[in-house]
């Protein structure tokens, strides 16, 4: 199993790749052709995004990771599409996009919080 170290230092990586990706070109990002595919980026980045941060936030002192991670990860989404139509040329900020960032990490939420419920204890 991976350590706390090295979840920090893939959430930490992956936070700033994250960043660096959204205020950019996108123009070389692969399409298959459906109408939706950058809904389903965003869905899968911040649901990506959300389960990094509770893996570093998971201990037995804190019970509160999932909604911490949940949180954190909407609140950068909101903050990059913000910036997205400050900072950039090429991108625009976008509330569908922010939609997809929050159900992307609440998807996450929800089935790491089933999974948590569910874990059945050695005895």
């Amino acid at each position: 199993m991976l350590n706390k170290r090295v979840f920090f230092f893939l959430a930490i990586t992956y936070t700033v790749t994250l960043a660096a990706i959204c205020l950019v070109s996108n123009d070389g990002l692969p399409y298959f052709g459906t109408n939706y595919e950058d809904k389903i980026y965003h869905l899968l980045a911040y649901g990506i995004l959300c389960f990094l941060w509770y893996k570093v936030l998971d201990n037995k002192k804190n019970k509160h990771a999932i909604t911490i991670a949940l949180v954190v990860s909407i609140a950068f989404g909101t903050i990059i599409e913000v910036l997205q139509g400050q900072l950039t040329t090429t991108r625009d900020a976008s509330i569908e996009d922010i939609a997809a960032n929050i159900v992307g990490a609440t998807i996450i939420s929800l089935i790491l919080t089933i999974r948590n419920k569910t874990i059945v204890k050695n005895l």
